[in-house]
This record gives structure tokens, C-alpha cells and sequence, in this order.
């Protein structure tokens, strides 16, 4: 019995010299650092061809303006594209510049599409908005924002073209300022964080179609929120109405 409270003592006196010293510390202090690796590695998997560097300096500067933790955002960037991971494997794609077997059509003025597309090979999906009847601006890889007529713009099966429920003369001015940005914006792989990031300069589809509304009609078009706005958060907004599916 004696040997036995010994044992018990000389247990719980290590575990204590441990903790004292800090050992504990320094093990919960490298559990977080393999944690933020990780999911720093699955966010960068999640957003194909946007830079490790790019990622840390947004993350850097929402850490500043939001007064939380790199690890508090690291966990609210990953549990968003949780959610878009989800929402992958329910529509299966192609590539998204213009590789669909259908073709889009025209629209009236401000309305905006969406289609199922990959950023090499992870369906983000895809949104544009019409700035004339018949021509579309989105932002696209390499190309950055560009303009395109709506009967060469190919799209999948199951596309869909929705009107925005602000006002004619709103849809109007979200609409021109995106067309404003062709040829002047290049192209950005960063979703995780776009909502943070200027509304000028470098940005993807969503993005486009967010700052243009969010600046012009002084609306959310993302659905929910968060740190990145998705093309799927465009689609499903509820600022947005069906106007048509492509059959």
C-alpha cells in the first residue's frame, strides 16, 4: 500500500513540476501550431492558385480590424468552406470559363447567372451580370474582368439567370460599375477572404458582383455572410429571384 501512494505521489508531483514549468504549455502551444497548419493547408486545397503569402497578410489584417485570433479565423474561413464543400459534391461541374454545352441567352439589364464551373477542379461555380441585354461582366482566370455577349457565353445544364429585388435604377448603377472595371481588374483565386479585401483591384466573379451591389444598391448579396462571398452565396441570396433555368 505503501509502494502503491508512492507511485500515486511521485505522479502527481511530476504532473505538477510539468505544468510549472511550463511543458504543458509548450505541448498546447505546438497543438495549435499543427492545428493552424493544418487547416492553413486545407483552406489553401479549397482555393486553387491563390498564394500561402496572399492568404497570411488578409488573415493578418482581419486579425487587426476584427480585434480575434489567427486561429478564431482560420476556423471561421474553414467552417465556411465546409460549407461549400458540401455543396461540391452536390453539383458536379466543368471548367468555368466558357466550357458548358449551353449558351446563356440575354437578360435584362442588371440581372445576374450562375452556373456550375471548377477552379481547377473544385466547383466554386460561376456568376456573371448583364450590363447590356445581350453582354455579360464577370471575372474569369487569367483574363481577370472582361466583357462577353450572352450568345457566346456557354454555360451548363441547370444554369440559372436571376433578377436582384433593389430597384431598376440601383440594378442600373450596380451593373455600370461592373462594366467600369473591364479590363482594369485582374483575376484573384482568393474566396476565402474576399469580403475583406478592397473593392478595387484584383477579384473573382463573386466578388464582382458583390462590390457592385454592395457600393451601387447598398446591399449584401451574400447570402450568408462571413469572411468569403461564393458564387453559390450569390445564387442562393435572398435579394435574388428566378427568372429562368437553362433546360
Amino acid at each position: 500500500m505503501h509502494f502503491k501512494n508512492f507511485i500515486l505521489s511521485t505522479t502527481a508531483t511530476t504532473a505538477l513540476v510539468f505544468t510549472s514549468l511550463g511543458f504543458g504549455s509548450v505541448a498546447s502551444a505546438e497543438d495549435k501550431v499543427a492545428t493552424k497548419k493544418q487547416i492553413v493547408n486545407y483552406i489553401l486545397d479549397m482555393n486553387p492558385g491563390l498564394a500561402k503569402k496572399e492568404l497570411m497578410e488578409d488573415i493578418n489584417n482581419i486579425v487587426v480590424n476584427e480585434k480575434k485570433s489567427e486561429l478564431e479565423i482560420l476556423n471561421q474561413i474553414q467552417s465556411e468552406l465546409k460549407v461549400q464543400e458540401k455543396s461540391n459534391k452536390a453539383d458536379y461541374t466543368t471548367l468555368g470559363k466558357n466550357k458548358g454545352t449551353k449558351i446563356i441567352g440575354s437578360s435584362k439589364k442588371g440581372n445576374v447567372y450562375y452556373t456550375n464551373a471548377d477552379t481547377w477542379g473544385l466547383n466554386h461555380g460561376h456568376v456573371g451580370m448583364y450590363y447590356k441585354n445581350t453582354q455579360i461582366v464577370e471575372s474569369v482566370p487569367k483574363l481577370g474582368v472582361r466583357s462577353i455577349s450572352s450568345s457566346k457565353r456557354k454555360v451548363e445544364k441547370g444554369a440559372v439567370v436571376k433578377s436582384v429585388k433593389v430597384s431598376t435604377k440601383k440594378k442600373n448603377a450596380a451593373s455600370d460599375w461592373g462594366k467600369g472595371r473591364i479590363k482594369k481588374d485582374g483575376y484573384s483565386y482568393n474566396f476565402a477572404t474576399n469580403r475583406t479585401t478592397g473593392h478595387y483591384g484584383n477579384k473573382n466573379c463573386s466578388k464582382l458582383i458583390w462590390s457592385a451591389f454592395k457600393l451601387k444598391a447598398k446591399i449584401d448579396i451574400d447570402k450568408n455572410g462571413g469572411l468569403g462571398v461564393y458564387p453559390r452565396d450569390v445564387r442562393d441570396s435572398g435579394y435574388t429571384k428566378l427568372v429562368r433555368t437553362i433546360k
